[in-house]
């Protein structure tokens, strides 16, 4: 082998030590990375587990720390205070919330059917979700939104969904303020349902949830001068 094949082999073999050695970090930052998102969603499944047993006056990030094997100091290390911990179980359920009303928004064409459908997926989801639920509807909400304007904004605009569906079923025959009431009304129905099934177990079982929202259903259509 000449000097040139010599050099040329040389620095060939260091280019590939250091390909190998970019290779390795990268393996070692993409394992962290994935350790790191492994323990926070653990700690957020702790923490929504023990918000609905304990609610928001007996939580702490004490309590999740001892829940997951890790010490207190740990959480901070993730979420500022015991409220930024509640927020991102919050968020996390407010996106899989909204993932699911906008499928159901789009599985029927027509308003009526659209409504019953996003109701019903509504339902379901508070009653698959009751920890999510709690945080995001019931207890002390405002201690989550009051940092996080924006987003709080985000999730409730998920909402409005239902007052564009009324502006649609009334077609010019009912005020702004009659369709915010009648959107109002639903969504304290599908609300309603909701926590009867979880804060005082009721049993609804599907053919009960779709006769109750077909009933409420018809109720407003009648007030809209409408048949359901």
């Amino acid at each position: 082998m000449n000097t040139v094949q010599h050099k040329k082999s040389t620095n060939m073999a260091r280019s590939n030590k250091t390909t190998r050695e970019q290779r390795l970090r990268s393996g070692s930052q993409d394992r962290r990375e994935q350790e790191r998102q492994e323990l926070r969603q653990l700690m957020l499944d702790a923490a929504g587990a023990l918000f609905l047993e304990r609610g928001y006056a007996g939580f702490s990030l004490r309590q999740v720390a001892e829940q997951i094997g890790y010490s207190p100091g740990t959480i901070y290390l993730y979420f500022r205070d015991k409220d930024d911990l509640l927020f991102h179980v919050a968020d996390t359920g407010f996106r899989l919330f909204q993932e699911q009303q906008q499928r159901a928004a789009l599985s029927a064409s027509e308003p009526q059917a659209r409504l019953q459908a996003v109701a019903q997926a509504y339902v379901r989801f508070g009653l698959a979700y009751p920890a999510y639920y709690r945080l995001m509807f019931v207890e002390r909400p405002d201690l989550l939104f009051k940092e996080h304007a924006d987003e709080a904004a985000a999730w409730l605009a998920t909402l409005d969904a239902y007052q564009q569906l009324f502006q649609e079923l009334s077609a010019g025959a009912a005020s702004p303020a009659q369709v915010q009431a009648l959107a109002d009304v639903w969504w304290a129905t599908v609300h309603g349902i909701v926590m009867l099934a979880n804060s005082m177990g009721v049993v609804f079982d599907q053919a009960r949830i779709d006769a109750m929202l077909a009933a409420a259903l018809a109720q407003i259509m009648r007030a809209l001068g409408r048949e359901a």
